[in-house]
């Protein structure tokens, strides 16, 4: 009895074999048999039924395109002149590069005269039924008419033309389609099979599409179809006998006003020939299936099963942590490239588990087991650090396969420190290990080396960049230190030299891995904070001194710290950018800015635009603009009314990445400003070159205007400088009525600061903004 638990895996596959071939033959041949000739019917009626309502539904978008396309021209800034000497060159242009059934373009005054691309004072369509309808407003769509321009066999479309107020039609745009390209058109709606027929055909059952075109105008439905004027007038079907031969129909009204119908016409033979050869091959295909199932299913049950039970034996001992491992199995199908497979997964794991890929030196969980290792067995051991300055920035600059090279070629240079056996590894992006043990010969030569080798920046190669590096070293002389213990004291060396000028290798001191600490905890404030909503947005006016009116706003961001009080971003941001949280900030501030304005906006004020700075960092990430754009879906705000900040630092290096992010904001219509403007070291060349449309000049510069003559012409040099690139020049820190009127004799036609008003939360900007507004004149009055 046991042998029939099939609790082998041939068994199994030989059984399954029968059982599903068998019972699938006879259960499709039966099933197939029996529900032939209801099926055939059904198949008939839905497939025509399908065929009219797709068919209706296509043409109804086909004419709300053509009425859509319509209107958007009516509704140009051109139509609305009402000048057909500029309006005949436009309209010329889009039939030239129109759809293939497209035959002109006329325009009519409101007394039926009109202008046609073909011909000018072409006559009068005033008694044309569509003319009242569309002077009335409304975009109609008509049945087959002889065109007056043509002489051809045309379908109209009519808009009305307003004014620029939208009060009154002042003429009617009107589309004549010719209605014979259009039927060739028409003709990939037709179904496949050759027996099939389309009609359409107008309210009054005049066809406007016929497989016959001269059926077209020339014939109605009735005629076609005896029995349609005792039929449903909206959807229906029926059957009849069409020169001997069945046939089942399905029509429906097109879902529009235009009152068209769609008819579907199917011979029945179209679906009981192929039912009829289906049961029949069935039948055969049955028959071949029983006689090779026995056959077949013992060859094949004998193939799979033996390879798969080999497999599987392999696949335990892997899963068990044995990664030698190795599978032996020589057949060429997919077992055999299952198995190959499986040794490829094996060997990549060894080296994934205890390798860097790019370098091939031990990893960090590879290298922190050695360290381990080393200090268990006694003796001084030296820990040393090396990492690549300015990470961050140097990959804006190179793409990630030079990236890897550089990697390659600083762990090469690792290497040949010494002879002797150091342990290198790879332990973060640009974080290197070395583990020198006390018996290394000449330790001291090694340290020296590692020294000069940080002590210069190395050119690489391939780019113009001069890499620094730094390092941190700590010695372990007391047993009873752990790997990681270890580690972190040679972190905060190397925390210590990153941040030093002119000392890029030091020595681990207890004070340095304080300072470490500290900002790691500082770093968790800042996540802590984000998470809590301890960040808030102040507001600070932006005043128009050309009209004494508040232009807009600058967003500034503010941290409502637990213990520390109100800190301004020069408190946190540093070490946010050290954290790598300057771009959650950013993003956390968008959200922020976004959902005031959109409950203010709902409210019913109007606060106008509003600026938001944003980060070098965060601005080059290739996601920003995607993030941006995510932002400003979500909230109901205008595109406008947000504008973006960034600081010079972020185009000092244009890379594809920060032009392709400048043509995204354009492409979104993002306004861009450059804040802390002459503050950093670039060329002036990317005023030109990147899509900005204003500049703010730093407070620096505004501190000294009034005082210095210097300051003042630099000043003045660069409010011209920003006219005369069509930008929008907003001048940062006004404090003083002297320099506000010294900055409006320049031209500068922007400014804020604290004579305007401090930054203040979202919750009194309003109560700010009014107040403001109300003593802007006297204010002004320079």
């Amino acid at each position: 009895m046991s042998r029939w638990k099939f609790g082998r895996i041939r068994d199994r596959v030989l059984a399954l074999f029968i059982i599903v071939v068998l019972g699938l033959t006879v259960t499709v041949i039966a099933i197939t048999g029996f529900l032939t000739r209801s099926l055939v019917t059904d198949l008939v009626v839905e497939n025509a039924r399908a065929l009219a309502h797709h068919q209706s539904h296509f043409l109804a978008m086909w004419q709300r395109e053509r009425m859509s396309d319509l209107q958007q021209l009516a509704n140009s800034d051109l139509l609305e002149t009402m000048d057909w000497e500029q309006i005949e060159p436009y309209l010329k242009r889009q039939i030239d590069e129109a759809l293939s059934y497209y035959l002109i373009f006329f325009v009519a005054e409101p007394d039926g005269s009109y202008n046609t691309t073909l011909e000018r004072n072409a006559g009068n369509i005033a008694d044309r039924e569509y003319f009242p309808k569309a002077m009335a407003g409304e975009t109609v769509i008509t049945g087959p008419l002889i065109s007056r321009s043509t002489s051809q066999r045309v379908i109209i479309v009519a808009t009305p033309i307003w004014n620029a107020d939208h009060t009154e039609v002042q003429g009617v745009l009107g589309l004549s389609m010719d209605l014979e390209e259009l039927l060739s058109v028409s003709r990939d709606l037709m179904v496949s099979a050759q027996q099939d027929s389309l009609y359409l055909a107008d309210e009054n059952g005049c066809f406007i599409i016929h497989p016959d075109p001269d059926m077209i105008m020339n014939s109605r439905i009735q005629e076609v179809f005896p029995e349609w004027d005792q039929l449903p007038r909206e959807a229906g079907s029926f059957s009849g006998v069409d020169n001997g031969v069945s046939y089942h129909a399905y029509y429906q009204k097109l879902p529009d006003p235009s009152g068209w119908t769609v008819a579907v016409k199917v011979p029945t033979t179209y679906f009981t020939e192929p039912v009829n050869r289906l049961i029949w091959h069935l039948s055969v295909v049955g028959l071949v299936a029983v006689a090779l199932v026995f056959w077949l299913g013992s060859w094949f049950a004998s193939t799979i099963s033996k390879p798969i039970v080999e497999l599987n034996k392999v696949f335990r001992r892997g899963a068990e942590g044995d990664l030698t491992v190795r599978a032996e199995v020589n057949t060429r199908d997919e077992i055999g490239e299952t198995g190959q497979s499986f040794n490829r997964m094996m060997e990549t794991i060894g080296t994934m588990t205890f390798y860097d890929p790019i370098t091939g030196l031990p990893n960090r969980q590879h290298f922190m087991s050695r360290l381990e290792g080393t200090l268990n067995d006694g003796g001084t051991v030296i820990l040393a650090l090396v990492s690549i300055r300015d990470l961050a920035e140097i990959k804006t600059f190179l793409d990630r396969e030079v990236l890897d090279r550089l990697l390659i070629q600083l762990s090469k240079r690792l290497q040949q420190i010494s002879s002797d056996y150091l342990v290198i590894g790879r332990l973060s992006e640009g974080e290197f290990g070395l583990i020198i043990p006390s018996n290394t010969n000449a330790v001291l030569k090694v340290i020296d080396r590692l020294d000069q080798l940080v002590a210069q920046p190395f050119l690489y190669a391939e780019t113009d960049l001069a890499v620094r590096l730094s390092g941190g070293i700590s010695i372990a002389v007391e047993p009873g230190l752990t790997a990681d213990m270890f580690y972190q004291q040679a972190q905060a060396a190397l925390y210590e030299a990153e941040h030093s000028a002119d000392e890029p290798l030091k020595l681990y001191n207890p004070s340095a891995h304080h300072a470490l600490v500290e900002r790691m905890r500082f770093q968790t404030e800042i996540r802590t904070g984000l998470e809590q909503g301890q960040f808030v947005v102040y507001y600070q006016p932006v005043v128009d001194l050309q009209t004494k009116a508040i232009a807009g706003k600058e967003a500034l961001i503010r941290w409502n710290h637990p213990t520390r009080g109100l800190l301004v971003p020069g408190q946190f941001i540093p070490a946010a950018e050290q954290g790598g949280l300057v771009e959650q900030i950013g993003e956390y501030m968008l959200h922020q800015v976004c959902a005031q304005h959109e409950e203010w906006l709902k409210a019913g004020f109007q606060p106008g635009w509003v600026s938001v700075n944003i980060s070098a960092n965060h601005f080059r990430s290739p996601h920003f603009p995607a993030q941006l754009r995510s932002i400003l879906n979500r909230y109901d705000i205008p595109r406008e009314l947000l504008r973006i900040e960034i600081t010079e630092e972020a185009m000092l290096k244009p890379t594809p990445e920060v032009l392709e992010n400048f043509q995204a904001l354009r492409e979104m219509g993002i306004y861009i400003a450059i804040d802390d403007f002459g503050t950093a070291y670039s060329s002036l060349h990317y005023l030109a070159r990147y899509p900005m449309q204003a500049l703010k000049i730093d407070k620096q510069f505004i501190d000294d205007v009034d005082s210095s003559a210097r300051m003042a012409g630099l000043v003045r040099s660069i409010i011209g400088m920003g006219m005369n690139l069509s930008m929008e020049v907003v001048a940062e820190g006004v404090e003083r009525q002297n320099q506000l009127e010294l900055l409006h004799h320049m031209g500068c036609l922007k400014a804020q600061g604290f004579l305007f008003s401090q930054p203040v939360p979202g919750r009194e900007y309003l109560e700010v903004q009014s107040s403001l507004s109300g003593r802007l004149t006297s204010l002004l009055s320079v």
